[in-house]
């Protein structure tokens, strides 16, 4: 070997990461609630949350950027649709 030459890269790291995340308050509740819908756990989705990859709303609907958020996503005439088959006998 040269006394110019490169040294060897150092082996790469194998261990496991271990990290534990905390989420109280609205921001837990709101987690547990998108985690039923979503058919995922709250952790996963905590961890998400805690990465910056899932964003909650911070105000109330109508007063944040999250105001077209929600857990359901349906058709906009959803509830129009429904008083219709309603009137028309579809719900018994």
């Amino acid at each position: 070997m040269s006394p110019h030459a490169e040294p060897a890269p150092p082996p790469e790291d194998q261990r496991p990461i271990t990290t534990s995340v905390t989420v109280s308050g609205t921001e837990a509740a709101l987690i547990r609630e998108l985690a039923a819908v979503l058919g995922r756990t709250p952790e996963a989705l905590a961890l998400e949350y805690a990465a910056g990859s899932l964003k909650l709303p911070t105000g109330t609907i109508g007063e944040s950027e999250f105001a077209d958020w929600a857990l359901f996503d349906g058709p906009s005439d959803l509830a129009s649709r429904a008083e219709e088959d309603l009137a028309q006998g579809f719900g018994r």
